[in-house]
């Protein structure tokens, strides 16, 4: 399933922006006798430094023959509370689960080294069996490649 969905995700999220980054992740539990595949995708619009990044985590979820697909787009720079209020409607309104995770990072008193603002969501996918859940499927991947390439155009 995971190959399978890196596949359909490359050809849609190639018409948005650009994948710059794939990794497998493989990771045995010591205590249970379970392996955790996840594949994590690097998108954006382009690759210049200060431009918002997706970071898109798909796991493979064996026994119900799908996968959970959990995304995180993060903005960097320092962002007033009412524009960063403004990104998070916009973008409620292209995901409605959406939630934002503001962080800020200081090495001195009331001087921030970083800040950033992170959106995530999260939803699951099935391995389509038949034509019309492959149409479905194909829908749903085609809505999120769009959304996500609206999601790191805003800053």
């Amino acid at each position: 399933m995971l190959q399978f969905m890196v596949e359909q995700l490359n050809e849609q999220l190639s018409l948005h922006g650009t994948i710059v980054d794939v990794i497998l992740r493989s990771d045995q539990s010591l205590v249970e006798e379970e392996e955790i595949r996840e594949v994590i995708l690097t998108f954006t619009e382009a690759e210049d430094e200060g431009k918002p990044v997706a970071t898109i985590h798909l796991f493979e979820l064996a026994e119900e023959n799908s996968c959970e697909v959990e995304v995180e787009v993060e903005y960097p720079g320092a962002q007033s509370a009412e524009l960063t209020s403004h990104l998070w409607e916009q973008a409620k309104r292209l995901v409605p689960e959406i939630s934002l995770t503001e962080k800020r990072r200081f090495l001195e008193p009331k001087k921030p080294a970083q800040e950033t603002r992170t959106l995530d969501f999260h939803f699951v996918v099935e391995q389509p069996l038949t034509e019309e859940e492959l149409q479905q499927f194909t829908s749903t991947l085609e809505r999120f490649s769009a959304d996500l390439g609206k999601l790191v155009r805003m800053a």
